[in-house]
């Protein structure tokens, strides 16, 4: 897995890129964490180039997930792969998060009405 990290305007931008599975979602998990630290933190992930995900990487997500909202801060999905949506869905987490396929449509994405984060 390859990360990246870039501040545009208010936005931390993670790239990430390859597998996310039971040896890369620790990683993961403590750069999304650090990108959180500042309460009202806004964090755009683009998940386009990643080529798998299982249950660790939807862990990793959802754990950002909730602390982004914790913190007052806010979790945006940018072009998820297709590996990453077929997990999402199959789960019926796809809903829970704001997403969007291009960069400008994320800052504004907001997820599906009704739908609440699976309690902590």
């Amino acid at each position: 897995m390859d990360l990246s990290m870039e501040n545009r305007l208010d936005w931390t931008i993670c790239r990430v890129a390859g597998e996310i599975d039971i040896f890369s979602a620790h990683t993961l998990r403590e750069h999304l964490l650090s990108a959180l630290d500042r309460p009202g933190s806004r964090l755009l992930l683009d998940l386009s180039r990643v080529t798998l995900m299982d249950t660790s990487g939807v862990a990793v997500l959802i754990s950002t997930l909730r602390r982004a909202a914790q913190r007052g801060g806010t979790l945006r999905l940018l072009a998820p792969s297709q590996a990453v949506c077929m997990v999402l869905r199959a789960t019926g987490l796809l809903a829970k998060f704001a997403v969007s396929s291009d960069l400008t449509g994320a800052r504004t994405a907001e997820p599906l009405p009704n739908m609440r984060l699976m309690a902590s």
